[in-house]
């Protein structure tokens, strides 16, 4: 006799904690601004506006003359790190092209400044900065000079030479 007491009262718990997890999320998506999605999962998408905060929330700090600051717009909930990591990375492939375009760029000029080869490659700057690092451990170019006056060249005395046309420019 207990064991169909057993099995009625496990569905029922089971039953209970099932329905008290959706009700947690029902309630935390809806305090995220974000609609409670169906029951079948489905891809969410990569940003969410996210509601203002409520009006019992602390107010905004303020400063030392007593004036609010101005009103921000919403935050949004980023996709995870992974994927946004992931999405905007290159392949290996398409940094070796990038490397070699570099290469060829610097190869062409007659001491180039990292701003040079960022405007003539289409590269970020921060692209550039990589592949230039990559290259120079190579032994595949120079670099001659340090901070705005650097140049990059396919030897050195080209790169130390470019980097003092560069400095004496700027003193003129």
């Amino acid at each position: 006799m207990a064991q169909p007491f057993d099995a009625e009262l496990e569905e029922l718990v089971s039953k209970f904690s099932r329905d008290l997890a959706d009700q947690i999320r029902a309630l935390l998506l809806r305090r995220l601004g974000i609609e409670r999605a169906p029951a079948t999962r489905v891809p969410t998408p990569r940003t969410v506006q996210v509601r203002s905060a409520p009006a019992s929330a602390p107010s905004a700090p303020t400063s030392s003359r007593g004036k609010r600051a101005p009103n921000r717009a919403p935050a949004t909930v980023r996709a995870p790190v992974s994927e946004r990591r992931n999405a905007a990375r290159p392949t290996h492939e398409e940094r070796a092209a990038a490397i070699e375009r570099i290469a060829r760029i610097v190869g062409n000029g007659s001491g180039l400044s990292v701003g040079e080869i960022e405007r003539q490659s289409g590269f970020t700057r921060s692209a550039v900065g990589s592949a230039l690092k990559t290259l120079k451990d190579q032994g595949r170019i120079f670099m001659g000079g340090t901070k705005r006056f650097a140049r990059y060249a396919t030897t050195q005395a080209a790169a130390d030479q470019a980097s003092l046309e560069a400095r004496r420019g700027a003193a003129a």
